[in-house]
């Protein structure tokens, strides 16, 4: 039996209907995201090659966006993978992709030549970004057709490519990535997915069934290609496994999430794959894992049919204390919401959740999941965009969603005002989530394809213009035994008002790296008791007491305090 994901009616996904609401949505508040694209300074447009008119199958995926401090400043900076261009029968060739740096005050300067960042060797489509030698500056990795590409941060502004001397010799074409300690040893390693065996070699001539004119072609036009993960040898350097240590054949994949999905403290895997099965690795321990995706109830939709899956994001959406499993799919497809029903088992809950009346024309790419009202909710995001030059059904340009959480199990799709963002149609990909201006409130930064990137800063006049006052917190883990990022560490918060779960998680979104700290608000009038960290490694800790309004890091204990605030 398929517990999965129910179709519903179809709705339109033009802007005039997302002013639609219902009591429920209206109970719900609304978030005020103020487009600062132009304020900020940041200029980053993806290209694809499309204006050579090839409908090669490259031009589908589009890239993303990370964020991270990269110059360890306090201030999160924002980097833009650039995509490439395209000749028939030509090598294609990479655009580098631009680093900003924040100064403070949602203003950005460029710092791509300065950090030299200003190369592409392959043609670019998503970063994953992580601190590989815990030095505590991140490093970065960029993905894309014809190989990957490692920058070093060498801790003074710049950065050096290492790929070949660090071993990460993936001449695949590869989407998403995720960082993580799969085999427990404290050193982070890499699981990189890949896509289809497109080549020129391999390039069908496709035409849209609605007008006729040629388009790009399907997944199922190509060939899949297995992924692949590299385990760190401590050294700077890794070397690359796939099906022996259990990872699963083929897949097609897009996006990908490293988490502890069944609280084992061991660091599993969830890739969402392109119209074939998704699959749950669930770690075996020293790096090895059990494909559990049939089993789980996470590889197919109610009906026993795979999806075409891209975005994903990991969360405790009902505050049971478990990770629960959210997918953005393609049109004529709902999006998936599995519920962590513990034991490596969920159910797709998406028509019980309220997601299925969203309807089936959205293509779902980027999505994060994140409490921006300090409700104690973790709502959704979704950046949509058709992939097709001329679908039949839908359009190229979609409106991004905001889903709130009721509390109660269930979303409503929130509106906008006209010339909102929310109310406007992009060609949607990555998005991230983070405090930008370190006003308390969660910002957003979506990518598009052949569309200049976007900045949302989140306001609040009615706490003080930018405040984003006590009833939230923030930490930012340091692991000292585990890796510094504390990938597969989680948190439960007790307040007044009852426990929150939150994980750090590798990967997620799509082509797209959130920061490594996790986030909580709680209603009016409750406070903060305790934080309960598990570390990677299973130990514990209880730190107490807590500083609401801020972000605090919290080193991981090494045999002494065990409340290490510093």
């Amino acid at each position: 039996m398929f517990l999965g994901c129910r179709a519903e009616k179809i709705q339109s996904p033009r802007p005039e209907t997302s002013g639609k609401s219902n009591a429920k949505a209206d109970d719900l508040p609304i978030p005020r995201f103020v487009d600062v694209t132009t304020k900020s300074g940041i200029s980053a447009i993806y290209r694809n090659g499309e204006e050579t008119g090839n409908c090669s199958y490259v031009e589908s995926l589009g890239g993303g966006v990370g964020v991270s401090d990269f110059d360890g400043d306090g201030l999160m900076d924002l980097f833009f993978p650039g995509g490439g261009t395209i000749q028939t029968n030509e090598p294609l060739r990479g655009i580098p992709g631009t680093m900003w740096r924040n100064r403070g005050q949602m203003a950005f300067d460029n710092a791509t030549r300065a950090a030299a960042l200003d190369r592409a060797d392959n043609y670019t489509h998503g970063c994953a970004i992580a601190d590989l030698d815990n030095d505590g500056f991140p490093d970065l990795l960029v993905t894309g057709y014809g190989g990957l590409q490692l920058f070093r941060n060498q801790g003074d502004g710049t950065f050096v490519e290492s790929r070949e001397p660090a071993g990460l010799l993936d001449d695949s074409w590869s989407s998403s990535a995720a960082w993580g300690d799969f085999d427990g040893d404290g050193n982070l390693d890499l699981y990189v997915v890949h896509y289809v065996d497109w080549s020129w070699q391999n390039h069908p001539y496709c035409q849209s069934t609605q007008s006729g004119k040629r388009d790009l072609c399907a997944p199922a036009d190509f060939a899949p290609l297995s992924d692949v993960v590299y385990f760190s040898r401590g050294d700077g350097t890794f070397g690359a496994a796939s099906g022996d240590v259990g990872l699963a054949p083929g897949g097609k994949g897009l996006g990908v999430i490293a988490a502890d999905v069944n609280l084992d403290a061991k660091l599993d895997v969830y890739v969402a794959n392109d119209t074939t099965p998704n699959f749950l690795l669930i770690n075996q321990g020293n790096g090895r894992f059990q494909e559990r995706g049939v089993s789980s109830g996470t590889a197919f939709d109610q009906r026993g049919i795979p999806n075409g899956s891209m975005g994903l994001a990991v969360f405790d959406y009902d505050h049971d204390l478990q990770p629960d499993i959210w997918v953005t799919n393609y049109e004529r497809e709902t999006f998936g919401l599995y519920h962590n029903d513990g034991g490596g088992a969920f159910r797709c809950l998406t028509e019980a959740a309220g997601i299925a009346s969203l309807g089936t024309l959205f293509v779902g790419f980027g999505t994060v999941a994140a409490d921006f009202s300090h409700r104690g909710q973790e709502d959704l995001v979704v950046s949509n965009g058709h992939i097709m030059k001329h679908p039949g059904t839908s359009t190229v340009a979609q409106v991004p969603l905001y889903l709130g959480n009721d509390g109660n199990g269930r979303f409503e799709r929130l509106p906008f005002p006209d010339g909102n963002y929310f109310a406007e149609v992009h060609r949607g990909r990555g998005v991230v989530a983070a405090d930008l201006d370190r006003d308390g409130w969660l910002d957003l930064v979506f990518s598009h394809v052949e569309e200049p990137a976007t900045v949302l800063q989140q306001q609040h006049p009615q706490s003080g213009g930018h405040r984003g006052g006590d009833n939230w917190l923030g930490l930012r883990l340091i692991g000292r035994r585990a890796n510094r990022d504390a990938i597969g560490a989680h948190v439960i918060l007790t307040t007044t008002a009852g426990k929150q779960y939150r994980t750090i998680v590798g990967g997620g979104s799509y082509l797209s790296q959130n920061p490594y700290e996790v986030r909580f608000g709680w209603p009016d009038g409750a406070t903060a008791v305790e934080a309960q960290i598990t570390w990677p490694s299973g130990d514990r800790q209880i730190v107490t007491p807590l500083t609401p309004g801020a972000v605090s890091p919290v080193l991981e204990p090494t045999g002494g305090q065990p409340n290490a605030i510093p």
